[in-house]
């Protein structure tokens, strides 16, 4: 066999050895996951550690309001959506989390995506939303082909490219 030949080889072992690594390691993580999916719930979290877990009627408990917001992606042209949910800032207020240590906001999705937010954008009324709803239909979970059951969006942008769907946690970060 070729030198080059036994390189390529030993890469690509190398490489199966570690997908299934990291495979093996993040299986929990895919059990919480599927698990927030279905029950429609996703985490707050403060430097990683679990403060609550919201679900629908939480949301629906603090009051919804209902917006238009125009939406665009790289494939779509813009339209105009209405959306149900609840203010990000009015969530952690409600939940009493304390930002004055905080020095910014991850959004994160079930599908890896992460949506980092300043401290100005949370707080700045009517911006961020923890949305459920889209065109009066309850958002589809993801293995129903949607893009909820949650999605954070920031009002008024002109793409999308910032909004989280399929929310998984918001992680307030000191």
């Amino acid at each position: 066999m070729k030198r080059a030949n036994k390189i390529v080889y030993l890469a690509l072992l190398l490489l199966l050895a570690a997908v299934a690594v990291l495979a093996f390691l993040n299986r929990g993580d895919l059990e919480l996951r599927r698990a927030l999916e279905e029950n429609r719930e996703f985490h707050i979290r403060i430097s990683g550690e679990y403060v609550a877990t919201i679900s629908l009627q939480t949301l629906i408990d603090l009051g919804v309001q209902e917006f238009a917001t125009p939406f665009a992606t790289s494939i779509a042209a813009s339209r105009e959506t209405v959306l149900q949910g609840v203010e990000l800032r009015l969530l952690l207020e409600v939940l009493d989390i304390d930002l004055s240590n905080a020095s910014h906001i991850v959004v994160s999705g079930l599908d890896g995506f992460y949506s980092p937010l300043t401290l100005d954008e949370v707080k700045q009324e009517g911006l961020v939303y923890i949305c459920f709803s889209m065109d009066g239909e309850i958002m589809k979970s993801q293995s129903e082909g949607g893009v909820g059951p949650f999605m954070m969006v920031i009002r008024g942008t002109r793409f999308a490219q910032r909004w989280c769907k399929y929310l998984e946690a918001v992680d307030v970060v000191n």
